[in-house]
């Protein structure tokens, strides 16, 4: 099953990651955008950015709630 697994980082880490699959066998997709193909040794680097943005959360929706819902935990 698709699970979230968060980590939580300091705001001054930067983390590389580096492609050890082989040419083409890995793709990245960020929020949910169309996948871009990996190539072996290609860096994927984060980090925080010097601009910020503000979110508006709708009331009473909660971000585990929704995924309790969508995930169907807590089901049989």
């Amino acid at each position: 099953m698709l699970t979230n697994r968060p980590v939580i980082v300091p705001d001054n880490m930067v983390i590389e990651i580096i492609c050890q699959a082989r040419d083409g066998e890995a793709f990245l997709t960020i929020d949910g955008q169309l996948g871009e193909r990996l190539m072996r040794q290609d860096r994927i680097v984060c980090r925080s950015s010097e601009h910020s943005v503000h979110l508006i959360r709708p009331p009473k929706m909660f971000f585990f709630d929704v995924l309790r819902e969508k995930l169907k935990w807590g089901e049989r």
